[in-house]
């Protein structure tokens, strides 16, 4: 009886046992599932299941989940530094007894941390020369006279430039798609362009380029039977699936039945392999963009060709009525049509007109234009079969907006900070740089719309150099429908070693340029105590002829400390052109002192 008790107390001790390790392993999987659950901050996952070639094979739901956790991931592994700035508050608060010899005084001191280590954007020269240099090109007869006969490569080092790369994170696609100014000289030099092109890339994640990435067009339909449409090519040039790719070069083979009845792969000929391939690209080109590539935008190639072409394209992701993501891309180019350089704004997702020039309704705009801001505000998407419409900024000083629609180009003004009368000074000394980006509705917001932009700056003459370009931070603020600048930083160097124009140096000389190009992701992944995580990558180049990206961590901290400290403005006060006239003066002033002691550190030797 009592060796029946003790067996029954083991068993007891063993279910006792079994049952605890179960719990403990719920608990951990439990655990496991709430940590795959993206904070209420975090950019969530787009709930709109796309079909792609990718979605035949997993989720892509949890595709985006887990992309989105290696990002943070990688962003967390990097090595960050403090960067200190000043700020000033575009709503200047004079205090009674304004020194008015030292108006700069006011300001604030912040700080964000940026990444210790950069990515470059490389050109794929070779790519985009296929793309182009065709006899179907309109670029066919410039690059023919451009190479002289010879090899279009041997062109690449002196006569080919990339930078300005305009880069963001397209959810659905799980890819940055990047825009960026392509300078082809016959001069060999980037200070004079023969033509200007748009070069447009697609990278994974982590920067690494992909090639022939298929993106479909958002205004057509793709045909059920595609891949049996692509089957059909090869089948009408005899390519057999099974035997793709089997050579050493990666040519394409057909099968043979030998004597004794079994089937081989032998190579096809070239002309054949060149014609089934024309024709399957033919038909991916109807209904996808494929990148690399070079986007087709038409310009005059006739007469001396000098300056033609597209420039300073600047990307902006938004979300169309369909509720799918696409890419629209600003830039600028002289127009035969209307005599002067203007606006643009080409939708590379698009196959139906994908290109429509800006103009304001009453044709008022004068001069060239060249830095206008794009931005998404409410209302812009609309569900009429529109296109829906773009916000731009004219002007940075004064503020000045406007309304554009992607159907017809037509703009109209929203808000003309010029026309108030204190404001009437324009302050072409900081100009546009990345497009506007709004603000996440954190509860902190309270409601306010505010939007984040990384301009530029430019001086002439200082620190040696002949012009001088440098990044701010500024915040921008709409109220019952008038818009005004928030906050200024002062350069946003990350205390690089900027590259000189001799492309090799960093010596101070000629013209020293550091200019942002774009924000290419923002994910805020978490609030604890008060205090945000978040990772913000930016675009810049240096010197016209590079593009990288760094990271940047503490901007939603620094936002929500401007926040804190700003006021309302009040558009009927008599200091009116003081108070939003001191900090952008204040930004130029502190800026030359830096560029002084910049200079003075790297003398041309």
């Amino acid at each position: 009886m009592r060796a029946l008790s003790v067996f029954k107390k083991n068993v007891s001790r063993k279910r006792f046992a079994r049952r605890l390790l179960v719990l403990v392993i719920a608990s951990v999987l439990w655990l496991l599932i709430l940590g795959r659950i993206p904070s209420m901050y975090r950019e969530s996952p787009s709930l709109q299941r796309k079909v792609t070639d990718e979605s035949k094979t997993y989720d892509p739901l949890l595709a985006q989940q887990i992309t989105l956790d290696q990002k943070i991931g990688n962003f967390r592994n990097k090595v960050f530094r403090t960067f200190e700035f000043v700020n000033f508050m575009g709503n200047q608060a004079i205090p009674s007894g304004f020194n008015q010899d030292e108006p700069c005084n006011y300001n604030s001191k912040a700080s964000l941390e940026y990444s210790n280590s950069t990515v470059p954007i490389i050109p794929n020269y070779t790519v985009f020369s296929e793309s182009i240099n065709h006899p179907k090109s309109r670029l066919y007869k410039f690059l023919q006279e451009l190479t002289n006969g010879k090899p279009i490569d041997t062109t690449f080092a002196k006569k080919w430039f990339m930078f300005g790369s305009s880069a963001e994170w397209l959810e659905e696609e799980q890819c940055y798609v990047s825009y960026s100014r392509l300078i082809i000289s016959d001069w060999d030099t980037r200070t004079r362009a023969s033509v200007s092109l748009i070069a447009a890339q697609a990278f994974d994640k982590d920067w690494n380029e992909l090639y022939n990435k298929r993106i479909k067009y958002v205004d057509i339909e793709t045909p059920e039977d595609f891949d049996e449409q692509l089957k059909a090519i090869n089948a009408k040039y005899n390519i057999v699936e099974e035997c793709l790719g089997r050579e050493e070069d990666g040519g394409y083979t057909k099968s043979d039945i030998n004597s004794e009845g079994t089937s081989k792969c032998t190579p096809i000929s070239d002309d054949v392999k060149e014609l089934a391939e024309t024709e399957k690209r033919m038909l991916i080109d109807r209904y996808f963009r494929v990148y690399p590539t070079v986007l087709d935008i038409p310009f005059k190639l006739t007469g001396e060709v000098s300056y033609r072409g597209p420039e300073d394209p600047k990307v902006i992701i938004r979300r169309n009525a369909d509720g799918r993501h696409e890419p629209v891309v600003v830039y600028n180019m002289d127009d035969d049509n209307y005599d002067r350089r203007i606006m643009f704004a080409v939708m590379p997702h698009r196959k139906i007109n994908p290109i429509v020039p800006l103009i304001d309704d009453e044709f008022s705009i004068s001069g060239p234009q060249k830095n206008w801001t794009p931005f998404i505000n409410d209302g812009d998407v609309t569900k009429d079969g529109s296109r829906g419409f773009i916000h731009v900024a004219l002007h940075i000083i004064p503020t000045t907006i406007l309304r554009c629609s992607l159907d017809d180009g037509v703009c109209m003004y929203v808000f003309r900070g010029e026309k108030i009368n204190k404001l009437q000074k324009e302050l072409k000394d900081l100009r546009g740089g990345t497009s506007f980006r709004r603000v996440p509705e954190i509860p902190e917001l309270n409601g306010r719309k505010v939007w984040i932009s990384i301009i530029k700056s430019h001086l002439n003459n200082c620190g040696g150099a002949s012009q001088f370009y440098r990044p701010h931070v500024v915040l921008m603020e709409e109220t019952d429908g008038k818009f005004n600048i928030l906050s200024y930083s002062s350069a946003i160097h990350f205390d690089r070693e900027v590259l000189s124009w001799d492309m090799h140096s960093s010596a101070m000389y000629h013209v020293n340029i550091m200019s942002p190009n774009s924000i290419a992701s923002w994910h805020i992944v978490s609030h604890v105590h008060s205090k945000y995580e978040d990772y913000m990558e930016i675009s810049f180049s240096e010197a016209d002829c590079n593009s990288s990206v760094i990271v940047v961590r503490g901007m939603l901290n620094y936002i929500l400390q401007v926040l804190g400290d700003s006021e309302s403005v009040d558009w009927e006060s008599k200091d009116l052109g003081l108070r939003l006239g001191t900090a952008p003066a204040c930004v130029l002033t502190h800026l030359r002192e830096h560029c002084e002691a910049y200079g003075k550190l790297r003398p041309k030797t």
